[in-house]
């Protein structure tokens, strides 16, 4: 009796559809996130001083997919800062924006705590406040770490540490506006680049 049973149930799990033996993998995955982003700072080219983008809440969402059988995912990253500079002419308010692709990988995936890497190339974006001012698009790439803790099935919540590098030219001027035909600066940076860290929290929703 205990041979038929098995065989059976054997024969059951064979026939019944892949989504009723086991739950589906996950290959989709939105992922809202809240967080803090540090630091950056420019050297002005005029006055030699240093300019600095002032520590602030950021917020982010990643679109991923999943590569395959494996727990290596595509992503698509957009992350938005509401920030300040300040300028000898007084402080003035600017959106720090990154988009990247790129992706990430596991260093662990077993376990109720699980690590990963990400990394990814695309574009910055200083949106300064005021009439006139010009939006500067940049260069940049991040590389971060974290963790990643399921819930559920197909829910999770994560934490990541991400580094930015935007590419600034030497002597470009950023943060400009045109009044009545005449151009004028806040900020010439002589620097070659600019570095953000990030710290956030978000949680994963597979689809």
């Amino acid at each position: 009796m205990r041979k038929f049973i098995l065989a059976l149930s054997t024969a059951g799990s064979l026939l019944l559809p892949p989504a009723v033996q086991s739950a589906e993998q996950t290959v989709f995955q939105v992922v809202p996130s809240a967080g803090m982003r540090l630091g950056g700072s420019f050297e002005d080219a005029d006055t030699g001083a240093s300019r600095q983008l002032g520590d602030a809440a950021s917020f982010g969402v990643a679109l991923e997919w999943r590569v395959g059988d494996e727990n290596r995912w595509w992503q698509a990253w957009y992350s938005r800062q509401g920030s300040e500079v300040k300028t000898s002419d007084g402080p003035f308010d600017v959106d720090v924006e990154y988009l990247h692709v790129g992706g990430t990988a596991p260093i662990n995936d077993e376990g109720r705590v699980q690590s990963y890497v990400s990394g990814g190339i695309g574009a910055t974006r200083f949106s300064p406040s005021g009439a006139g001012f010009q939006d500067a698009t940049k260069f940049s790439a991040s590389l971060g770490i974290g963790l990643n803790m399921p819930i559920s099935q197909r829910v999770a919540f994560r934490v990541e540490a991400r580094g930015y590098l935007t590419m600034m030219d030497s002597d470009t001027a950023i943060f400009c506006r045109s009044d009545f035909g005449s151009g004028a600066c806040a900020i010439v940076a002589s620097g070659s680049t600019l570095f953000q860290a990030e710290f956030n929290a978000g949680v994963a929703f597979g689809f």
